[in-house]
């Protein structure tokens, strides 16, 4: 017979055991996102993101609100910013915009690139408002912003980024205005400040305080030509991560009188590679699946953009597996939901089909080559671009640049190549190592 002691011994190690167990498996994770400062439509956004996570998973979530040292330098919380402290495992999520380069902003050699960086779903339309006093009265972009103070947020930030690539394909060069930046929670107009751009949600209370301040919304067209040639659509071609938009009339209050042409953003939430897939995935249903509360309980209108009805190829960073496989997890497949329809027709038409896919596939094979001719080609100058000793030979590239975006063109005209995201991702690509080439004039300059 077993003594009691024995008995009342066993009890006890088993006990202690399941509460080792289950203190050891059951510990909630936690999950930082980084998203933005007070003031901006990341800061509200994320807020209520990490709020939601927080009540219907089994992690524990919280966003960064403060400055993140990396690397000895303090950064402020901003699109690029955000890419970065993401980058370096400062934080497992964060919100950005979809057309960062795909480079840290500081450009040092051997700086690490974004290449760890995976798209988790995008969010909402960041809108480009470019508000001017109405006093100025312009006629054109141009007479607006040419010799003229231009405020933007921080410089780092993705509106200053994104408003002097704007600025400049509208044919107006940094050196034609002055940029002034400010924090996002002091970019509006005011006594100080004639005209600010500002790229965030249409609800950001910054917008508001700025047409009281007697503000106007400049229009970059004619809004009735959105889709059909306006002058947004020509830089959405050349910059193909943006798109169109027209703000509606009187959306604020009783402004603006009449429909505004801009362009917009995505804002998208990113993860790195690393993070297991399991955990986006969790991410994914806890924020869809909570969409109604987020835009009515917690009145954030933004996020009634929330769909999982996207494209994945638009996107500037592959979509991470785990988003993936949310995106698939009740999909039918072709014959499942059309078994019963197109059975008949299908077995007599096969044969056809197969030709027709084939064919298809073929087609976009030479296509896919051509372009990818095309970036092998802006890679060998890229890789050449510090190892230029000479103005002349940066000028000889760009120049080499400009022939392949023609050449380019040509062939989209003549259907060799497709007008699809791989061509847009090609432009990106052309302008980037365009960029970088001056950037190694500007150097080489430096030292003669």
């Amino acid at each position: 017979m077993v003594p009691k002691i024995s008995v009342k011994l066993v009890i006890s190690l088993v006990v202690m055991l399941q509460c080792c167990f289950y203190s050891c498996f059951n510990k909630r994770v936690e999950y930082r996102i980084a998203a933005g400062s007070s003031g901006t439509s990341y800061h509200d956004v994320g807020k209520h993101i990490a709020e939601i996570l927080q009540k219907q998973t089994h992690y524990d979530v919280c966003v960064l609100s403060k400055p993140v040292v990396v690397d000895g330098d303090s950064l402020k919380l901003s699109a690029i910013n955000n890419c970065r402290i993401l980058s370096e495992g400062l934080a497992e999520f964060a919100i950005s915009q979809n057309d960062l380069p795909l480079h840290p902003a500081s450009s040092v050699e051997g700086a690490q690139q974004f290449s760890n960086l995976r798209s988790v779903i995008p969010l909402y339309s960041q809108i480009f408002f470019i508000i001017y006093k109405d006093a100025l009265n312009p006629k054109s972009l141009r007479d607006l912003i040419v010799g003229r103070e231009v405020a933007m947020d921080p410089e780092q930030s993705g509106t200053a980024y994104l408003t002097k690539i704007l600025l400049k394909e509208f044919g107006i060069d940094t050196s034609q205005y002055k940029q002034k930046y400010v924090s996002f929670e002091d970019n509006m107009l005011s006594d100080s400040i004639d005209i600010c751009c500002l790229l965030t949600g249409f609800n950001n209370t910054r917008i508001e305080k700025s047409i009281s301040h007697g503000g106007k919304i400049f229009s970059l067209g004619e809004y009735s030509l959105a889709g059909k040639g306006s002058t947004a659509d020509g830089f959405c071609l050349k910059y193909p991560m943006a798109k169109p938009y027209i703000i509606p009339k009187n959306i604020y209050s009783d402004l603006p009188e009449e429909p505004v042409l801009t362009v917009a953003i995505d804002a998208v939430l990113l993860t790195r590679k690393d993070i297991k897939h399991h955990v986006v995935y969790d991410f994914m249903h806890a924020i869809l699946n909570n969409k109604q509360f987020l835009v009515i309980d917690l009145n954030n209108k933004l996020l009634s953009q929330l769909t999982e009805q996207f494209d994945p190829l638009s996107l500037r960073f592959p979509l991470h597996p785990g988003a993936k496989a949310y995106l698939e997890r009740d999909q039918p497949s072709f014959f499942e939901r059309y078994a019963e329809l197109l059975g008949f027709i299908f077995s007599i038409f096969i044969a056809f089909v197969g030709g027709v896919t084939t064919l298809a596939k073929w087609n976009r094979h030479r296509k896919k080559n051509r372009i990818d001719a095309f970036y092998n080609q802006i890679m060998e100058i890229q890789h050449q671009i510090k190892a230029y000793t000479s103005v002349d030979a940066c000028y000889r590239s760009i120049e080499k640049l400009r022939q392949l975006r023609q050449d380019a063109f040509s062939q989209l005209i003549k259907e060799k190549l497709s007008a699809d995201n791989s061509f847009g991702i090609f432009i990106a690509f052309l302008n980037d190592t365009q960029n970088d080439l001056r950037s190694r004039i500007d150097e080489l300059k430096h030292v003669n």
